[in-house]
């Protein structure tokens, strides 16, 4: 062989590798939120929930989904990757017959939807379930015209695959897409599944310490590019966003918090997956409450994180790179001195409440739509001067010289029995308390 002919070989076999990262066919980078439709009536209590949408809805209404769609699309997302637990089960699985509404709602706002896979659902036995479960995914809910498809191939991701192995995996493939006419997306820290799956993704980045987000995004990059290699196929890497976490109420053995922080760790996680040059970066979550990652408006957040999303999603289809900075370590603080006991609050010779909450708003109304006229700390007594019949709410004395009402959900009446017994009691107001809602603060 000649050596400019070499030459030109040479650059030929190298230049896939300096062109731009496949994205989808029309080289968009695409936003994706995780999104549940199982919430219904017994779901809004504070006991499941740490705070509230602003508008609580039941999941099978297409009116709430309508209203997410769109709030949705202008926050930049471009889909909603939605749980399911299959074909089965019927009124016992509301998966199956919401996401096939929330298809049709999507496709008259030209959003798009995906699967999540449950490969833990209860409805799912073994590998034969599995198969049918896909292939139901594939010939039914993947050829209408709302779910998301990238370079013409629909897409699925998948929840807990671990439960098979790889060969498991191939074998269910080999049945239901053997030539890989869809993207299936895996989870998890597992990269063995690539040897079957299309790509990866982290469903939760909030196990990382603040300082190793950026860190893990890059090592997870590093390692689809080196399933890419290894496989000799694309893999697409999906980056996670999240705003935080908070799964105290479902009564795990393991339940945590990790802080929001007025929305700079939401930021950092952006930051740390638009550095890890994914394909896609998708949004943990958009509506998972019971486990506090939803961005949907909220009552203790309104719409910050929508105009967050906006602002993020904007700089990553931007394509103008960023950076990851990790936050500088907290200076070590001094050792505390011993805390003294505190004395218990004698219990007051009048009728009052007690905030049974660490922070509670009081308003000018009893009604979570009227005027904060203050907050009240956890552990605070109020003299309670009125209340409504069923105790929802009491009027209590003073703020700022007025009257003011706080929610019954998160006070303890104490005082004489007779004091509280005689009470006035009032009718409710012009707006009475909705259902459901809460007006505490964390």
């Amino acid at each position: 062989m000649l050596p400019w002919i070499a030459l030109l070989v040479a650059v030929a076999l190298t230049v896939p590798a300096l062109l731009p990262k496949q994205t989808d066919a029309q080289g968009q980078r695409l936003v994706l939120a995780f999104y549940y439709t199982w919430f219904d009536e017994n779901t809004w209590t504070p006991a499941k929930v740490p705070d509230f949408p602003a508008e609580t809805y039941v999941s099978r209404d297409s009116g709430a989904m309508d209203r997410q769609i769109a709030q949705a699309q202008g926050a930049g997302i471009d889909a909603f990757v939605v749980s399911w637990y299959g074909p089965w089960g019927g009124a016992n699985n509301q998966t199956e017959s919401n996401f096939a509404r929330m298809l049709d709602v999507a496709a008259g706002r030209g959003f798009k939807l995906a699967l999540d896979v449950e490969a833990t659902s209860p409805f799912v036995g073994g590998t034969g379930s599995m198969v049918e479960m896909l292939r139901h995914a594939l010939s039914v809910h993947a050829n209408h015209p709302a779910y998301l498809r990238v370079d013409g191939k629909p897409v699925l991701f998948f929840w807990r695959e671990q439960r098979w192995s790889p060969a498991a995996w191939q074998s269910i493939r080999d049945q239901v897409d053997p030539n890989h006419d869809s993207i299936w997306i895996a989870e998890g820290i597992d990269m063995s599944y690539q040897s079957v799956f299309d790509g990866h993704h982290l469903y939760s980045v909030t196990w990382n310490p603040p300082s190793d987000v950026g860190a893990t995004a890059s090592k997870f990059s590093r390692w689809v590019n080196d399933a890419r290699d290894r496989y000799g196929s694309y893999r697409y890497w999906v980056a996670t966003a999240m705003p935080g976490y908070n799964d105290t109420r479902t009564g795990r053995g393991n339940a945590f918090v990790k802080d929001r922080e007025g929305g700079a760790y939401y930021a950092r996680t952006w930051e740390a997956a638009i550095a890890s040059n994914p394909d896609w970066v998708i949004v943990n979550s958009w509506n998972e409450w019971p486990e506090g990652t939803y961005i949907e408006p909220s009552q203790a957040y309104g719409d910050q994180y929508l105009g967050l999303t906006a602002e993020w999603a904007g700089r990553f289809k931007s394509g103008a790179p960023i950076a990851y900075t990790a936050p500088a370590a907290p200076a070590a603080a001094p050792p505390a001195a011993p805390r003294p006991t505190p004395t218990p609050l004698p219990t007051p010779d009048y009728a009052a409440v007690q905030v049974q909450a660490e922070v509670l708003n009081v308003r000018s109304r009893p009604s979570v739509g009227a005027y904060l006229v203050g907050q009240a700390d956890g552990g605070s007594v109020m003299r309670a001067t009125a209340k409504l019949a069923d105790e929802s709410w009491w009027q209590v004395c003073c703020v700022d010289g007025s009257e003011a009402w706080v929610s019954g959900d998160w006070v303890q009446p104490i005082g004489p029995a007779t004091d509280l017994g005689e009470l006035p009691v009032v009718a409710p107001l012009l707006t009475t308390r909705p259902a459901a809602l809460t007006d505490r603060l964390e």
